[in-house]
Parts: structure tokens; C-alpha cells; sequence
């Protein structure tokens, strides 16, 4: 078993705790104390990204309810 945190060219697997250290250290790199703007912007979009996967998962789980209940519907219908 491949226990290896690192694919065959040597980049972080997806999951790992390097793969993500890698992809914050690229955020990371976008500060600069000349242009604190940017690093308001670069918290000011981390929440913004959060409220609009949130958004996106609420609507999600309002059609799966949906769902559900139409299978449920359907389901004791059949039972009749």
C-alpha cells in the first residue's frame, strides 16, 4: 500500500494536510504590507466564498427534501 503523501511528480495527494499547506502558502503569498487592501480583499473573499457555498448547500438540501418526500409520496401510495 502506497502510504506516500506525495504523487508520482511529487506533488502533494489531494487531502493532505501538505496539499492544503500548499494551496494556503499560495494565498498566503498575495499578502503585502504595501497594499493592505489586498489582504482585506483576501479575507473579505474567504467569507464570501463560505456565505455562497452556504447558500449553495441550503438550496441543495431543499431539493433533496423535496426529493424525499416525493419518493416517500410514491412509496405509501404503492403500499395502497
Amino acid at each position: 500500500m502506497n502510504t506516500s503523501k506525495y504523487d508520482i511528480k511529487g506533488l502533494p495527494k489531494y487531502g493532505t494536510v501538505e496539499f492544503y499547506a500548499d494551496r494556503f502558502a499560495d494565498i498566503i503569498a498575495d499578502i503585502q504590507y504595501t497594499s493592505p487592501e489586498v489582504s482585506d480583499n483576501l479575507i473579505a473573499g474567504f467569507k464570501l466564498a463560505i456565505e455562497e457555498w452556504r447558500e449553495y448547500h441550503a438550496k441543495q438540501m431543499v431539493e433533496l427534501d423535496r426529493i424525499q418526500a416525493k419518493l416517500t409520496d410514491q412509496t405509501n401510495n404503492e403500499e395502497d
